[in-house]
């Protein structure tokens, strides 16, 4: 049985973390990474056990990956692939988001990738306006269901 892939799509910094955030909140067993932006920093959120760690690397950090501006931590994209990688019997797994990076084999590339592969419940990607059919290509993503943050309530 194929079970369905959301995208949850929409401009950047349109509300679509925030709208998920909410969204978990009234559901169960519902797993993933999120990236909210807290205090002007970028954080990753483990769904399930509401813990928030840094995305963007230290000062002195070495071990990074930079998409034009951001400079980001390389052992907490590993973090947040273990989270996706160890996600199990839930009703939702959400992955935010899938863009740039991923789309050149970094990031959280193999997480979702082995997510998609492996999947046993509904996926919900969030992928920038712009870069949906580019990602739906690039990971063969067969008949997706395309929502904004206004249609969340209808999952």
């Amino acid at each position: 049985m194929q079970h369905k892939v959301y995208i949850l799509t929409g401009v950047i910094q349109t509300g679509k973390t925030t709208s998920l955030m909410q969204w978990c909140e009234s559901k169960e067993h519902v797993q993933g990474i999120l990236t909210p932006v807290i205090d002007g920093k970028r954080m990753f959120k483990d769904i399930a056990a509401k813990e928030m760690f840094a995305m963007e690397a230290g000062e002195r950090e070495t071990n990074v990956l930079k998409v034009g501006r951001f400079i980001f931590s390389v052992p907490a994209f590993s973090k947040a692939e273990q989270i996706i990688n160890g996600s199990t019997n839930y009703s939702y797994l959400i992955i935010d988001e899938v863009g740039p990076l991923e789309l050149r084999r970094e990031g959280l590339f193999a997480a979702v990738h082995q997510a998609l592969q492996n999947q046993t419940s509904p996926i919900i990607l969030v992928v920038r306006e712009g870069l949906v059919d580019k990602t739906t290509a690039f990971f063969n993503i067969k008949d997706p269901i395309i929502i904004t943050k206004t249609a969340l309530g209808l999952l």
